[in-house]
């Protein structure tokens, strides 16, 4: 399987959008419902079949995958939050 990073979860699109500067531009939202639960995930990935294909294999049905709301480029991106860790 492809790497499929999940960044962001239970996040919203407004906090995407707002946080759109400190993000890879290879981040997507994911909307999906676990459990009869909606959800929304923040997750990295190079294809939108690969995160349908994570989400799928988790049991959850995916309703939406959107893209376009990073601004750094993949390679350049660092997580500054592990590395605080």
């Amino acid at each position: 399987m492809k790497d499929v990073i999940v960044m962001m979860e239970q996040t919203s699109e407004q906090e995407l959008r707002d946080l759109g500067k400190q993000l890879p531009s290879d981040i997507h939202l994911v909307e999906y419902i676990l459990e009869d639960e909606p959800q929304a995930d923040g997750v990295r990935a190079h294809t939108m079949v690969d995160i349908f294909d994570f989400y799928h294999d988790l049991g959850a049905k995916v309703s939406r995958i959107v893209s376009g709301f990073g601004q750094i480029k993949p390679k350049l991106f660092t997580n500054t939050q592990k590395d605080n860790d």
